[in-house]
């Protein structure tokens, strides 16, 4: 296995890793008394989030590397500013986002 494919797939298992904390806390309801529109937009938002920074993983992971690490990259980003992300999976998806960068440009 090469490096860059190395670098490409540990870049897909923590945007992986991302995506799943993501939608843990999209589809955690739990006990909440109030369930307004304010709690239905923060669960969608993150649930688009995990959908999205999913498919840049797996664009890492078809050999589209620097397509796939840009979107997890600004995802992570704009996701650490966004309260209902978490700033933990946005630090994995923006590590992966560097990591499919870095791929890219890897020694064949």
């Amino acid at each position: 296995m090469t490096e860059k494919r190395l670098l490409a797939l540990l870049g897909f298992l923590l945007g992986l890793a991302a995506a799943v904390l993501i939608l843990i806390r999209a589809l955690d309801f739990g006990r909440n008394p109030t369930f307004d529109l304010d709690f239905v937009l923060r669960h969608i938002v993150a649930l688009v989030f995990a959908v999205a920074i999913l498919l840049g993983s797996v664009l890492i992971y078809r050999a589209k590397y620097s397509a796939g690490g840009f979107v997890n990259l600004v995802l992570g980003v704009v996701g650490v500013f966004l309260a209902g992300i978490g700033t933990d999976a946005a630090a994995l998806a923006i590590i992966s986002g560097i990591l499919g960068i870095v791929s890219a440009e890897s020694i064949r």
